[in-house]
């Protein structure tokens, strides 16, 4: 729900500055569009950031909150969903406290935007964000400017994910298994 920038650009820079007001101006459009947060978080968005968490490294954090925006816009994302969509998406990145790069070097490389475009197929193109445009359409001039800090898929750190839910079988400790509780 944030503009392209929102979660890489250091608060200390003025571009901060510029994407508030930037911000300001695209909620008066997006209500005078009549486009609301719930035409904005569907299956397809809480798919697309979950993918990008498992891009950048992963937190368990993500699925606490994504799960709960999930079920707060009454939408289907159960736990088993997250590890399909680790299977399909490589961890292109490692920021601190994993690796050596921190979230300005994630900025200065290309940012979300780039990690989005890197990512391609495996995200959901036609789903609809705040700037009015589809995902598809913010990424595609996006370019990575850093392969130490984004590497490409061919080069991911990982084929999958970097998250993994388990689950407990009836009767037998944990592993893989049938859901049981899932935030649906």
């Amino acid at each position: 729900m944030g503009l392209p920038g929102n979660g890489t650009i250091p608060a200390v820079e003025s571009r901060r500055r510029r994407l508030a007001r930037t911000a300001g101006q695209r909620i008066i459009d997006l209500v005078a569009k009549n486009i609301r947060p719930r035409d904005i978080v569907t299956q397809d968005a809480v798919h697309n950031a979950f993918a990008v968490d498992m891009a950048l490294g992963g937190s368990s954090n993500s699925v606490l909150h994504l799960t709960a925006i999930a079920t707060e816009a009454g939408l289907r994302f159960p736990l088993s969903m997250i590890n399909e969509v680790s299977r399909v998406t490589p961890q292109l990145c490692k920021l601190s406290p994993a690796g050596p790069q921190h979230i300005e070097d994630l900025d200065r490389a290309g940012g979300i935007q780039a990690v989005m475009k890197e990512l391609g197929g495996r995200l959901k193109l036609n789903a609809l964000t705040v700037t009015g445009s589809t995902v598809g359409e913010n990424v595609a001039a996006a370019r990575v400017k850093d392969a130490e800090v984004i590497r490409p898929t061919a080069k991911a750190y990982s084929p999958t994910g970097s998250l993994a839910i388990l689950f407990r079988e009836s009767g037998s400790g944990w592993g893989r298994g049938q859901e049981r509780g899932s935030l649906s």
